[in-house]
């Protein structure tokens, strides 16, 4: 699956095994990707994993939307790991009926204009985020994490594109 060999859960010793279970408290499973990220640099994937989590308990942010907002960046950017592992997370989450309402709605699609549509991004539109209760931060909080994710998704398909020779 990727170009260089990662190291699994099941072959990991000493503080890469104490951070996938962690990792697997948290999400019930340890994402490949985290795998990768973990055999490059762990303390950058603690790092992430302590952002997500924090991201994951946001006060006002619905983390039923994230991998919605996953999804459609990954649609957008063409990220093909990144669109098949969110893609199966949707389709388990709307199995369930897990969703999240208006509001968070409104929220999805303001990050989405300040990403593709930049220049079209006004304070109209950060005065209807203000009407329907959200704050600068948790629109700044949202934009990073999209942001970041789309920096991570990149990340992902370098180490998963076929070699050529």
């Amino acid at each position: 699956m990727f170009i260089i060999d990662v190291i699994k859960k099941e072959d990991a010793t000493g503080e890469l095994k104490v951070l996938y279970k962690m990792i697997e408290r948290s999400l019930g499973f340890v994402p490949l990707h985290f795998e990768l990220f973990a055999t490059i640099d762990i303390e950058a994937m603690k790092e992430f994993a302590a952002y997500n989590q924090k991201v994951l308990t946001h006060k006002t942010i619905d983390k039923n939307l994230l991998p919605y907002l996953r999804l459609e960046i990954s649609k957008r950017e063409c990220r093909n790991y990144c669109l098949a592992f969110n893609t199966k997370i949707v389709q388990n989450m709307q199995n369930e009926n897990k969703t999240y309402d208006d509001k968070q709605q409104i929220l999805l699609d303001k990050v989405l204009k300040a990403i593709y549509e930049t220049e079209s991004f006004t304070q109209v539109d950060i005065a209807e985020l203000d009407s329907v209760g959200f704050s600068n931060k948790d629109y700044f909080d949202l934009l990073s994490y999209a942001t970041n994710f789309m920096a991570k998704s990149k990340m992902i398909e370098v180490y998963t594109k076929e070699e050529t020779e």
